[in-house]
């Protein structure tokens, strides 16, 4: 808007190009309550609960599918997730394995 307050002729259109819908499962379905049944005996704490900043594919399962109650699982930290220096730790990976066992 600053641009074409100086420029009367100046145009533009500003169109979403990409856009992801969150999705996230009811905390009272089955495959829900398992996993957090699984993450307090095997690693012992309480799980978090957190709609994804990532654009995983259970929004595709979810719609496409029509699959309700799909979740993503998995070891290390979401603020690491998808960056150029993403790592996770063997523990973590071990103990997210034992989890979905």
């Amino acid at each position: 808007e600053r641009v074409k307050a100086t420029r009367p002729s100046f145009e533009y259109e500003i169109r979403e190009l990409f856009e992801v819908q969150p999705t996230m499962a009811d905390r009272d379905a089955p495959v829900v309550r398992s996993v957090a049944a699984s993450i307090e005996r095997v690693l012992a704490r309480q799980p978090d609960y957190v709609v994804s900043p990532g654009t995983y594919d259970q929004k595709h399962i979810d719609r496409i599918g029509r699959l309700k109650n799909c979740i993503a699982y998995g070891p290390g930290s979401l603020d690491l997730a998808r960056q150029p220096d993403e790592w996770g730790g063997i523990d973590d990976m071990v103990g997210s394995a034992e989890v979905m066992a």
